[in-house]
């Protein structure tokens, strides 16, 4: 079943707030990283170090999160949206409620998990070296 489109514009405000959290959290770490002062003993350099490799982790799920959300933006646009990229069919709209950037149905998803964890990967790990973006 494919969503109505007052679904597919709830879901797309959805998306488009998801978006701009994502922008503010990024203006929120950039202006940190602006303000902070460099003085400090050999424990505060570890320390600011570390934040700065979590500031890069969370960096980059957020760039990540951002673009599965341009896309899901994208295929609202052009009507593809909501359609599961390994088998074609229909992801359900409680799926997208919960998460409207999905690109595949609990099936599809299901099973590529199930082959990443045979193969000792995570599904993350799997997906973006098996993808050709």
């Amino acid at each position: 079943m494919t969503l109505s489109d007052e679904s597919r514009q709830r879901l797309r405000k959805t998306l488009e707030d998801m978006r701009q959290e994502i922008l503010d959290e990024v203006r929120v770490q950039i202006e940190r990283a602006r303000v902070k002062d460099h003085t400090g003993d050999l424990g505060d350099y570890a320390t600011a170090d570390m934040a700065a490799e979590y500031a890069h982790l969370f960096g980059e799920r957020l760039r990540k999160r951002l673009h599965l959300i341009e896309d899901a933006l994208d295929g609202i646009k052009n009507g593809d949206y909501g359609f599961c990229e390994e088998c074609e069919e229909p992801i359900t709209e409680k799926r997208l409620q919960l998460m409207p950037f999905a690109l595949f149905c609990v099936h599809c998803q299901s099973a590529m998990e199930r082959q990443a964890k045979m193969r000792g990967e995570t599904f993350e790990e799997w997906y973006g070296t098996s993808r050709n973006d």
